[in-house]
């Protein structure tokens, strides 16, 4: 300056002074070129350059470099140097940068014709060899120290691979480079961006709880968002006032230095001091610089750690699902899209299929013989359930299929097939998943098989037809042959059925056995019998075949007709045997098992019951029509003599009245006459029943007018009904048809009908006979009031001999019969409507115009 003030132009102090930004800017492009410059922004690059170009000024100024300088820019070379240090600046790099300011600043000086060389270019240089050695002084000190603090670290990043493990070893090293601090502490944020301290030194006194915590983490949240170190005295204007409470450990000095990778936060460090006010810029330099370099190690410890947690995760998710599809109660693979390679399966699909998956590349290998359950037809390969899912993404929800397993045997599965996809959608793997049905299948199918054999059993009472029916029923439901024995005790002689169903087969078998017989089988069978056990034979090597198996013919017999396996079951019914029941499988390539002979063992039962009930009802069938024709010719020979009894009493009876003779005579005639009509008509009765029973009943059928009919009937009972106090009576439509029948048996019927009405109708009842049109039919009823017939006896009414209880009523039980087999005779119905205490009402009906017997 002069003496006026003014700058001296002729003063390099001065000249820096005013031409500082052209100095900076100029400075700037030349040291760019470093490598470490290039990592830095333009502010961080020119940040502490000002400062030291006024440090240049004032110690080349008036007062020469021996002067003061002043307390800001005091040490300025120094710092920033260690500002590089912390940058990643070698020393090299550091003198390289006084060396590049050195030369623009003499450029800029001489170009603008600076004043005298020689004296200002001495200082120059003696300020620019200051603040040099001052910077390599500070960063030798510094590096020293940071490399102490660095190999600190290195060895607590290296000593555990635990995050929190190497934060405590990283704030006791931070502790020793920086004698300042007292006491350090971590945060790291977490889930929410919550801040969770991680590690801590220096709190003798316990950890930090209640409202120190908190405000430690308002502090914490501050420097985050300025995204810079600070100081708390620095951060209390945007701080709540609690977050004082961070120095109730006696803290004085607090510095907080946020922890950033790659642009984001992760976390924040704070040191206390208990004594300093503040960090030297010595301290908060190393402390910035220490935390820089430990954040990459936190952020490598973080992943790490993650990968850690998530390799345990997967650990523990494989072992669970192995553990799950291990304990499936299903069989379970999961299939790959490209190929159909099988990535996992699990013990029930190697149970299950009875065979292993190893190895398998693609579905076929898994496959085995698949058969659909409906049509019997094999699955092509692209038909499987799984195939379908990786190739086309369809979802199989319970698909039965036939299956062939490794050992021959067969089995259903219930199959449930989906799709894994990736993230865009497409197919990437599929998992079928298949339950065991067989057991169920077969005991459903055990169980419709065994209700329609019975149902078919059922149908016939021949003996003959039974065992025909028996053979129809197992081929090819049970087996591919069926032979049935009969034994002589049943039929005059041992008789065989042989089913299968080829006719040209059974010849086979039966040329087989002309050309070269094998006794041997009929011993087989006699065994069977003997035991009355059922046996299964699975092969060639059960006992019972012993004395044949060595037989050529027989083992021809068995590779002609392609036996894989029998059973043989004896037929037992109420301690009789009736046969033998031979099951074998042959071109199904079905092998019978425990379950099967189960289901044979019962079907032989009933089949047995069957046939006793078939022989029961033949031989029944023979008893009644033994009686009939014994009642029949019993009846016969009973009429003449009762004629004879019949004439008599009527002579006796004249004779009687013509001598007017004693009134006891006569009522002792008229009681046998009494009794020989009464047997009269139940001989007549047998043998209308036995000529219907035989259709030996002739009906003359001529047309006539149902009301007459009805008005006879009743004219007949007349008399009995007055003595009984009955009222008796005849209803009619006006428009009744002719019919065609025979008259005789018609007014039979009503007859019977009403004689029956008389019996149970007391005094003052009422009973009406009606004839009314039907559609087609005259439908002819006698109701009566008398007591009613319970509702257990109404289904028996019509049943020959059969009489119920109500009233004391006896009979011969022929009536109904009789009148129901007349009605049908004449192509009619008869009913029977009653109720107990109301009366009773049968009606028949008879077809309109029916001329043709």
């Amino acid at each position: 300056m002069d003496q006026l003030g003014r700058p001296n132009e002729g003063r390099l102090s001065d000249f820096i002074r005013r031409h500082r930004d052209a100095i900076l800017e100029a400075w700037k492009q030349r040291v760019q070129t470093l490598s470490p410059a290039r990592q830095l922004s333009d502010p961080m690059l020119t940040d502490h350059i000002p400062n030291v170009l006024a440090y240049i000024a004032e110690v080349t100024g008036e007062a020469g470099a021996g002067a003061e300088v002043d307390r800001k820019l005091r040490g300025m070379p120094g710092y920033h140097a260690l500002n590089r240090l912390a940058h990643g600046y070698d020393l090299a790099d550091v003198v390289k940068e006084y060396a590049a300011l050195r030369a623009v600043v003499l450029e800029r000086w001489e170009r603008d014709g600076g004043g005298d060389g020689g004296h200002e270019l001495i200082r120059l240089n003696g300020a620019l060899d200051d603040a040099i050695a001052d910077a390599v002084t500070r960063y030798q000190e510094a590096r020293v120290r940071l490399l102490q603090a660095l190999d600190l670290i290195s060895t607590a990043a290296l000593g555990s691979t635990d995050l929190d493990a190497f934060l405590t070893a990283l704030i006791r090293a931070t502790r020793e480079a920086a004698a300042a601090v007292d006491v350090a502490m971590v945060l790291l944020l977490g889930d929410g961006d919550a801040l969770e301290v991680h590690a801590t030194a220096g709190l003798d006194d316990g950890p930090l709880l209640g409202p120190p915590l908190e405000a430690t983490r308002e502090f914490a949240r501050a420097v985050l968002a300025l995204r810079g170190p600070t100081s708390l005295d620095a951060a209390l204007g945007i701080l709540p006032a609690t977050a004082r409470e961070i120095r109730s450990r006696g803290l004085r000095a607090v510095y907080g230095v946020p922890l950033i990778h790659d642009g984001h936060p992760i976390g924040v460090a704070i040191l206390g001091s208990r004594n300093a006010e503040e960090f030297s810029e010595e301290d908060t330099l190393m402390l910035r610089t220490m935390t820089s370099r430990a954040t990459g190690i936190i952020v490598q410890a973080q992943l790490v750690a993650r990968e850690r947690a998530s390799r345990h995760q997967a650990d523990d998710a494989r072992a669970l699902l192995s553990t799950v599809v291990e304990q499936m109660p299903a069989g379970l693979m999961i299939g790959e899209r490209e190929t159909g390679r099988v990535l996992l399966t699990n013990r029930q699909a190697t149970e299950i299929f009875r065979q292993s998956f190893e190895g398998i590349q693609g579905i076929e290998g898994y496959t085995g013989r698949g058969f659909h359950v409906q049509s019997g037809k094999a699955y092509e390969t692209w038909e499987w359930p799984l195939s379908r899912t990786v190739t086309t993404g369809e979802v199989v929800n319970n698909e039965e299929i036939d299956v062939l397993r490794g050992d021959g045997t067969w089995g259903r599965i219930l199959v449930r097939s989906t799709p894994v996809r990736d993230p865009d959608g497409r197919v990437s793997a599929g998992v079928v998943t298949f339950f065991d049905i067989t057991e169920r299948t077969r005991a459903e199918q055990a169980q419709r098989f065994l209700a329609a054999a019975s149902a078919s059993l059922s149908d016939s009472l021949d003996f003959q037809g039974t065992l025909d029916r028996l053979g129809r029923i197992t081929v090819p439901e049970l087996g591919d042959w069926c032979v049935i024995q009969t034994l002589p005790e049943v039929e005059a002689a041992r008789r065989v059925t042989v089913t299968h169903a080829s006719p040209e087969t059974i010849k086979k078998a039966r040329a087989l056995l002309r050309d070269e017989p094998l006794p041997g089988l009929s011993a087989l069978v006699e065994d069977v019998l003997c035991s009355e056990r059922p046996e299964l034979i699975r092969d060639l090597s059960h006992p019972l075949l012993a004395p044949l198996a060595e037989n050529a013919a027989f083992r021809r017999l068995v590779r002609e007709l392609g036996i894989t396996s029998a059973m043989l079951v004896p037929m037992i019914a109420r301690g009789r045997t009736f046969g033998c029941i031979a099951l074998a499988t042959a071109e199904s390539g079905r092998v019978y098992d425990e379950a099967d002979l189960a289901v044979a063992h019962d079907l032989a039962q009933r089949a047995a019951l069957a046939a006793d009930n078939a022989r029961l009802y033949e031989a029944a069938q023979r008893a009644i029509e033994l009686r009939d024709n014994v009642l029949a010719t019993v009846s016969h020979d009973l009429r003449n003599p009762l004629s004879a009894i019949i004439t008599a009493a009527a002579v006796m009876t004249k004779r009687a009245a013509a001598r007017s003779g004693d009134k006891g005579d006569t009522k002792a005639i008229q009681a046998i006459q009494r009794s020989a009509h009464r047997m009269d008509r139940l001989i007549h009765d047998l043998l209308d029943f036995a000529s219907l029973r035989a259709g030996r009943l002739d009906l003359r059928r001529q047309p006539q007018d149902p009301r007459e009919i009805g008005r006879e009937a009743v004219e007949t009972f007349e008399s009995q009904a007055h003595e009984k106090g009955v009222r008796l009576g005849a209803a009619a439509d006006d428009d009744l048809p002719i019919i065609v029948c025979d008259r005789d048996r018609v007014l039979q019927v009503l007859s019977n009908l009403l004689s029956n009405a008389l019996k149970v109708t007391g005094a003052q009842g009422s009973i009406t006979v009606r004839c009314e049109r039907r559609e087609e039919h005259v439908v002819f009823s006698v109701s009566d009031t008398g007591p009613g017939i319970p509702e257990d006896e109404l289904p028996y009414l019509f049943e020959r001999f059969w009489r119920g209880q109500r009233n004391g009523y006896k009979g011969t039980g022929l009536g109904l019969a009789i009148a129901r087999e007349l009605v049908a005779a004449h192509g009619g119905t008869i009913s029977v409507d009653s109720r107990v205490g109301v009366g009773t009402t049968f009606r028949f009906t008879i077809p309109v115009g029916n001329a043709d017997g």
